[in-house]
């Protein structure tokens, strides 16, 4: 009984460490924020494999600096290994045969046996400089004395040399030194040669251990990486299972919070026991919440005013020139003592006023819009006979329909002043009205200047929305707002013109009786 009451204080105090160890790191990891954190990460696996990396191309490089330097002094060697002997040995040869001083032969010359002729004393003097080099650049320790060991027998060579060119200038017979080229001449460059061939033999041999210490540091090198990874991955594992619980937790919260938003809840809030990142985002996300409540709030409140901004936007809109210019014209008939026309003038102004105004109502029947643009060009006309003519055609059987005001009359002052003003001679504006399945169908049509296809791709963008300009095509722009905002994207203001030839604007609209207002 001693003994498992031991066990269970023993158990309960294991359970009790590791709640405070687990207490200890999550209050620590509120603590550090969300960018130390995945530093930690980063560091944790970054420094580790960066240190291998390094390692193995260090590994590398040092195995291919000493097969370079091992290539590099065979191939040195092997350049007179080749040609040493067979030179020196024909060159001599040549000097006894032809009873001619070494010094006179024709050096560099290559024979008819493929054999380049050398200077027997320069061409000592390079090797003894090759034997130097090839010292210094020796991978195996047994060759870096070679210099020493062939000076002397190269020192012999060039004695033997100038014995032969000595006894050709004492008239010594031509036995005698056709002797010492077969005996010590041919000698001493046999040892000179095999001095060569023992240099690269060396050499050769050190591949052999080179191949196999690099056989045994790549093993060793797979064992590190091994290790390494290993333990880099179950490092960024845990790490990131520790930081993955700090954080998973509040956004999840924060998630629920942002779907009770979505369905229109801007009273939901969450709270997060943390001191980094996550903390502020919830923080500024409930900030925000009461933000988009208070903006619904307001937008409902704007929206209610809509209609009266829009129809403040429309009467302001009405060309001030139109009204002086009509003005004027009538001050000048009454001086004139034209009464009919004064009456009729202002009868036509004061007929387009009051459907301009219409009562505050947004929207009229298509037989007033008829009424309206016809007062408007009986008044243009009057003042522009010479230059306009129109002709109105629209169909009787749309008259009860409902549209926005204010529709047609922007595109027939468009085309009075941007096309018929613009032409020479006299112009004429047709405007039809048809219906087409469940649409309505407005055109305005004259024969004016027209336009070129760049200005007609310009004026449709401003009239889209795409870009403001003061140059015109704000009063069709904002036409074609309303008809997108009473009827949807698929209606509104559509242009084409020819240069020259004249412009036709076309108002689609939905066929409906009664527009909601929204």
């Amino acid at each position: 009984m001693a003994e498992t009451k031991s066990e269970k204080i023993k158990s309960e105090s294991i359970e009790t460490d590791s709640i405070k160890t687990e207490e200890v790191y999550q209050n620590t990891g509120r603590k550090l924020s969300l960018n130390r954190r995945l530093v930690m990460i980063s560091v944790s696996i970054v420094v580790p494999m960066t240190m291998l990396v390094v390692y193995l191309m260090y590994l590398l490089n040092s195995t291919n600096h000493a097969f370079d330097g091992i290539t590099e002094s065979i191939t040195y060697a092997n350049n007179y290994a080749e040609e040493f002997k067979e030179r020196m040995d024909y060159s001599v040869y040549l000097a006894v045969i032809r009873g001619e001083p070494t010094d006179q032969l024709e050096e560099g010359k290559v024979t008819v046996n493929g054999v380049k002729i050398v200077n027997p004393y320069s061409y000592i003097k390079e090797l003894q400089m090759a034997f130097e080099h090839m010292s210094k650049i020796a991978t195996v320790s047994s060759n870096k004395n070679l210099s020493l060991r062939m000076q002397k027998t190269l020192n012999s060579l060039n004695k033997m040399v100038m014995q032969i060119d000595a006894n050709m200038d004492d008239d010594i017979n031509y036995d005698e030194n056709l002797a010492l080229l077969r005996g010590d001449i041919n000698s001493l460059t046999q040892i000179i040669e095999g001095g060569i061939q023992e240099y690269i033999c060396a050499e050769n041999g050190n591949f052999s251990s080179v191949r196999t210490d690099m056989i045994q540091r790549a093993h060793q090198a797979v064992h590190l990486s091994f290790l390494v990874v290993l333990a880099v991955s179950l490092l960024a594992v845990l790490m990131s299972l520790m930081a993955s619980r700090s954080v998973t937790q509040p956004i999840q919260q924060l998630c629920g919070m942002a779907k009770q938003l979505a369905k229109g809840d801007f009273s939901a809030r969450t709270d997060v026991e943390a001191e980094d990142e996550i903390a502020v985002l919830t923080k500024s996300f409930n900030d925000m919440a009461g933000e988009i409540g208070n903006l619904v709030e307001g937008i409902k409140t704007e929206q209610a005013n809509l209609r009266i901004t829009e129809s403040k936007l429309l009467q302001a809109q009405i060309n001030p020139h139109f009204l002086y210019n009509t003005l004027d014209t009538i001050v000048w008939l009454a001086e004139e003592k034209q009464t009919e026309d004064v009456v009729s003038m202002v009868t036509w102004l004061s007929d387009f006023f009051r459907t301009t105004l219409s009562k505050g109502n947004d929207c009229i029947t298509v037989e007033e819009e008829r009424f309206h643009i016809e007062s408007y060009l009986k008044i243009q006309q009057f003042r522009y006979q010479d230059i306009l003519e129109y002709e109105i055609n629209i169909e009787e059987e749309i008259y009860p329909c409902i549209i926005p005001k204010l529709t047609l009359q922007p595109l027939v002052e468009n085309a009075l002043y941007h096309g018929i003003k613009m032409k020479r001679g006299k112009g004429k504006i047709i405007i039809l009205g048809f219906r087409k399945g469940d649409r309505l169908i407005f055109k305005v049509v004259d024969n004016g200047r027209g336009m070129s296809e760049a200005v007609l791709n310009d004026l449709r963008r401003r009239i889209a929305g795409l870009e403001t300009s003061r140059d015109g095509g704000f009063g069709l722009a904002n036409v074609n707002q309303r008809l997108q905002h009473y009827y949807g994207e698929e209606y509104g203001v559509f242009m084409d013109s020819t240069e020259n030839i004249g412009t036709e604007a076309a108002v689609i609209v939905s066929a409906k009786k009664n527009i909601t207002l929204s």
